[in-house]
Formats: C-alpha cells, structure tokens, sequence
C-alpha cells in the first residue's frame, strides 16, 4: 500500500482571495424599523406616564391633601368665584367604566366639587346645574343632603339652573337649592316613588318552566317576577312607597315653603313644564344661564365674579390604572340572572321613567 498525498495546490503567482459581501435584505430592515419603533414608543409611554405622576400633584391642595377638581373659566373677572357644578344623568351611586378609565359615580363627583367649593374662599357661591330624570332614591337623597350639609357648613349660596329635565330625583335634589331658575321648555315635577316589577309566571309555566326556590319565609320572595304577587306581598311594598313619598313631600315642603296638603295636591307623580312649576310654586322664575348666573351673583352681593365651572380632572396615570387592571383581571364568564333586568329595576326609584334609561 503505497502512502498517497494530497494534491494541494499552492497559490500562484498573482492569485486573490475572494470575498463574498453578504448582503442585509429588506426584511431585514423593516425588522429593525419595527423594534426601534417599539423601542421609541415604550418609551415614549413610560415618559408621558412618570409626567402624568408628576402632573397629578399639581391637582393636590396644599391644606387637605384632596385631589383637586379642574377649573374652567366660563366668563366674567375678579377674585370672588361663582362655580357651577353640573348634576347630569341617572342618579346612582355607582361607578361606571368609560372606553379607558373609570368613571365615578354622579354621587361621589358632586361631593368632592361641593368639598371643592367649600374648602375654596375665592368661592362665594354654587350654580347648579340639574339635567336629570332622577334615579335611586339612597343616592338622590345622599346629593341633597350633601348640598344641604354645603349650606350649612359655608353659609354659600345655592341656587339651581334647571335644564332639559329636572323631574323626581332631579328635582329632590333641587330642593335643596335656596332658588330654583327653570329654563322655560324644562319638563320638571315627577314627584313621587316608583318600584318597576315585572312578573312573568304566567310565560315560564307556559313552556313548563318551573320555579322550586326553596325561601326561609312567606315574604322572602316578595317582588320575585316568578311569581304572581298575593294581595299581602302588595301591601307590604305599598307601604314601603308610601314612607318614601312622604319623605319627599317633606323635602318639596320644607325646600319650597308649601305645606304639606299643597305639596300632595301637585304631587301625584305627573310633570310639569317650567312655567306650569312656576305657577305651582315649584319653581321661583323661567330664564336661561345668564339669568341664573345674574340670580346667584345677586344672592351673593357680587357685582363682579369669575365663572367657572368644575370638571373631574382624568390623567394619564387613570388610564394606565384601568388598563392594568384589564389586563391583570380574571377573565371568567360570569352569568347572573340581573343581567336580563333593567339595573336598578326592583328596587323603589326617585325616576320619571319616562325620560330613556339608556340617557
């Protein structure tokens, strides 16, 4: 067996390597594109959410260490304020959830610009706004008496600038104001209880549908839409509506200065135009904003003052709280049988129910 070499040939004379450029293709760079523009808008996010945690002090009193509310100047000059705080939509006492951040409940934002209003001494008087059909009868009476406890505390004027609708609820919380300005095409009054109850029996036997719930008493079903209501379980919830009627009687009584009988006489749940309260006594005059503006700065003893009006202040630091809440939360399916009725529908209610509940 004979030993064998390789054949390796030695370069020449005038040879070259070559070297082969790898080329990046354009995948390549659109990659790259891609994470730096990430990488920017990251960021760019964290930046903007460390400001907002910066800004939001800025919204902090030095005395109470509440956060503010927004101030937006509406009109006029001076260092005494008039502040206009708006009262809109159903009375409820719960939170709702926007596009991306939480929305406090009408209840605890009419509280905290009224706490706003009496902590600031530039403020000499409130104008409230009031466009609502009413709602719960727990969070109307809870803005009364937080308008009440305003008065009290400030010795401040009140009065109210009613819009579109300030019926039931709406006007309950009216009555705390020491003047009521209605716009002339208002639809106010509704002034009564109402408990919507819907009772179907009679549908789930028809597709054999039966309900064995089993109750620890003859009244603990009371109100149930399975089944019919006895003659008793009426009387029992009729006496509930009553007490709450009486008690807003006594509230238009002693707001408006009526006496008990004249307030029942106007008081059979019906509405009534501006100027149809305004010849009831449920009103004091028929104007626009500026006439109310003119009323409070009046009551006041201004003869000048800065509008303005409250506004809840969302930063960016509430819409990255609603966002990490979404994303860390449980993502179980949930059915509850209170999904298929109206909110707020078996309970008794400050409403004019006909004003749209979806408003």
């Amino acid at each position: 067996m004979s030993d064998t070499q390789p054949n390796i040939t030695t370069p020449g004379v005038g040879w070259q390597p070559v070297y082969l450029k790898k080329t990046r293709g354009a995948g390549f760079w659109v990659s790259v594109g891609f994470a730096v523009f990430f990488f920017l808008c990251t960021l760019l996010l964290f930046t903007l959410f460390v400001g907002s945690l910066v800004l939001s002090k800025a919204f902090v009193t030095s005395d109470t260490g509440k956060k503010q509310v927004a101030e937006t100047i509406i009109e006029g000059s001076g260092e005494d304020k008039v502040a206009i705080i708006s009262i809109k939509g159903i009375l409820s006492s719960e939170s709702a959830e926007g596009l991306f951040i939480e929305k406090p409940s009408i209840v605890e934002v009419v509280k905290q610009q009224l706490e706003q209003a009496s902590t600031d001494t530039h403020v000499k008087a409130v104008l409230l706004e009031v466009d609502s059909p009413g709602g719960g009868i727990t969070a109307s009476d809870i803005i009364y008496n937080n308008i009440m406890k305003f008065k009290a505390d400030t010795k401040k004027k009140v009065v109210v600038y009613m819009q579109d609708i300030a019926a039931s609820g709406g006007y309950y919380v009216s009555s705390a104001a020491d003047a009521i300005i209605a716009h002339p095409t208002t639809i106010t009054g509704s002034i009564g209880v109402i408990m919507p109850l819907i009772n179907v029996a009679e549908l789930i036997n028809r597709y054999g549908i039966k309900d064995s719930s089993i109750a620890s008493g003859d009244m603990k079903e009371i109100g149930s839409p399975l089944k019919p209501m006895t003659p008793e379980e009426n009387a029992i919830l009729k006496n509930i509506i009553d007490e709450m009627y009486m008690q807003f009687v006594n509230v238009v009584s002693t707001g408006r200065k009526l006496d008990i009988e004249t307030v029942k006489k106007i008081a059979d749940g019906r509405i009534y135009t501006g100027k149809q309260a305004l010849e009831n006594g449920l009103v004091d005059q028929l104007g626009y904003l500026e006439d109310a503006i003119s009323s409070v700065k009046k009551m006041a003893g201004l003869t000048e003052a800065t509008i303005i009006r409250y506004e809840k202040h969302y930063g960016l630091s509430d819409l990255f709280g609603l966002m990490s809440r979404k994303l860390f939360q449980s993502n179980t399916i949930k059915l509850d049988i209170s999904q298929f009725q109206e909110q707020g529908s078996t309970k008794p209610m400050y409403l004019w129910t006909g004003h749209s509940r979806n408003n």
